[in-house]
């Protein structure tokens, strides 16, 4: 009977000790901070293209811009791609789409071969995932912004896009 209640008292113990540490472990994480009002508006950025151009977000001025995040081994990345091209190919009077990988060049560019990219595609995995964090995201993909002609941000989706969430911004954006 001694054991017993030894055992039940180490095992009550055990669990109390348990519980207050993942309580405290959720007080003390830390909680992400309101964005500021600049991460509200296009933040000016420079990266290389695939192409090893340098693209400036100056170039983008005046438009309604899409900005997506993405990466090869990301399987939502690679089967919005086919939307994102098929929206660039009925909508490039109204819409500039960015591409930005959070990837290596060598596979971006077989990647872009294989699918016949018809949108502006840019290349830098450290680069991409500073701009990222600049709007909230910690690098989950894919990751979209999208900018109206005066530069804010009017919506943001984490997430594989479908053609509703496309239909819905170009409505918003006339």
């Amino acid at each position: 009977m001694v054991s017993v209640r030894r055992l039940l008292a180490w095992l009550l113990g055990g669990a109390a000790a348990a519980s207050i540490g993942f309580f405290t472990a959720g007080v003390l994480v830390s909680q992400p901070e309101p964005a500021p009002d600049s991460l509200n508006t296009l933040t000016p950025f420079s990266l290389p293209t695939s192409s090893g151009e340098s693209f400036s977000s100056d170039q983008l001025a005046g438009q309604n811009i899409l900005i997506n995040f993405w990466a090869t081994w990301c399987a939502p990345c690679r089967r919005e791609i086919p939307l994102l091209m098929a929206t660039q190919a009925l909508h490039r009077e109204s819409l500039a789409i960015v591409g930005i990988a959070v990837d290596e060049l060598e596979l971006v560019l077989r990647f872009e071969d294989e699918v016949g990219m018809n949108y502006v595609s840019l290349v830098n995995r450290n680069e991409a995932l500073s701009l990222m964090s600049r709007y909230g995201n910690s690098g989950q993909l894919p990751f979209t912004l999208v900018f109206d002609r005066a530069g804010r941000l009017r919506f943001t989706k984490t997430g594989e896009l479908h053609s509703k969430d496309i239909k819905l911004w170009l409505s918003e954006l006339r």
